[in-house]
C-alpha cells in the first residue's frame, strides 16, 4: 500500500508538473542580448515574467541570474533575468521583444537535423545544469572577455550535442566542455542520449504571442533550469527508468 501511495504521489506530481510546464509564460529580451553574448549564440540574458520567476532558484544571483540585460555591463542587478543558451542554428531571437513561452523536454522544431521536435541530450542537460549553478568546471565566470570566450565554447558544445554542427565545427578535442561530457558519460555517443528531464533542465520554446505551437511563428528555443524537489525527480526517474531511452542520431553534416 505504501509503495502504491508513493507511485500515485509521483504520478500526480508529474502530471501537475507537466501541466505547469505546458502553460504559456513570457520571456522578454533587452536592447541587447546581454553583456556576455559572444556573437555565436549564448549567453543570452533573458527576463522572466512573474509567473516564471520560480525558475530562478536554479540559478545563482549575480552570476547566472539577476544580471542587467543592456550593454555595457553594469554592476546594478536586474532582478528576474537568467542566462541561457540556444539549441537551434536555424531559428532566431530578436532584441526588444516579448515572447510567449512553453516548456518541455524538446526543441519545438528540432533545428537543422529535424523539423519534428528534438529532445535535448543528456550531455547538454549536464553541462547547462552545472553552468546555471555557477559550477561548470573550466567556465570563466569572471571578466567579460573571458566569459564570452567560455560562452562561445559552451554554445558550440551544445550545438554539437544537439546535432546542429560537426565535432570539428564545435572545436573537437580542444573544446573543454565536449571533453567534460566525454569524461562524464564515457563516450560522446552516450552523451547524445535523450535527457528526459534529467538534471532539471528543459527547453523554453519561444513563440510570437498568440501563435504558440505554430512553427511559422517559432523563435529560438532556449535552455532553462527548472528546480524540482529532489524526491519528485527521484520518483520520476524511477518511472522513466521503466521505459527505454531512444538513441539520438549523430549528425554527420556541417552547418
Amino acid at each position: 500500500m505504501i509503495k502504491r501511495a508513493m507511485l500515485m504521489t509521483a504520478v500526480t506530481a508529474i502530471l501537475i508538473l507537466a501541466a505547469q510546464m505546458a502553460a504559456a509564460y513570457t520571456i522578454t529580451t533587452g536592447s541587447s542580448y546581454g553583456p556576455y553574448q559572444s556573437g555565436q549564440g549564448g549567453e543570452f540574458t533573458l527576463q522572466a515574467d512573474h509567473a516564471l520567476q520560480s525558475i530562478l532558484a536554479g540559478y545563482v544571483s549575480g552570476t547566472t541570474s539577476d544580471i542587467k540585460q543592456q550593454n555595457p555591463l553594469s554592476s546594478t542587478p536586474q532582478p528576474g533575468t537568467f542566462q541561457s543558451f540556444c539549441l537551434e542554428k536555424d531559428e532566431h531571437l530578436y532584441t526588444g521583444a516579448s515572447y510567449s513561452v512553453t516548456i518541455s523536454n524538446q526543441a519545438n522544431g528540432g533545428g537543422q537535423n529535424t523539423n519534428f521536435g528534438d529532445p535535448i541530450s543528456i550531455g547538454t542537460a549536464y553541462l547547462y545544469s552545472h553552468f546555471s549553478r555557477g559550477s561548470l568546471s573550466g567556465y570563466q565566470y569572471g571578466t567579460e572577455s573571458q566569459r564570452e570566450t567560455s560562452a562561445a565554447a559552451l554554445q558550440h558544445a551544445i550545438w554539437y550535442l544537439e546535432n546542429e554542427e560537426t565535432y570539428a565545427d564545435a572545436g573537437g578535442a580542444s573544446n573543454i566542455f565536449l571533453n567534460a561530457v566525454l569524461t562524464q558519460f564515457g563516450s560522446l555517443e552516450n552523451a547524445d542520449d535523450d535527457s528526459n528531464g534529467a538534471y532539471g533542465i528543459k527547453v523554453a520554446s519561444l513563440w510570437v504571442p498568440g501563435h504558440e505551437g505554430d512553427l511559422s511563428y517559432a523563435r529560438q528555443d532556449q535552455l532553462i533550469a527548472t528546480p524540482i524537489p529532489a524526491a519528485v525527480w527521484l520518483l520520476a526517474s524511477g518511472l522513466i527508468g521503466l521505459t527505454a531511452f531512444r538513441r539520438r542520431p549523430v549528425n554527420g553534416s556541417g552547418c
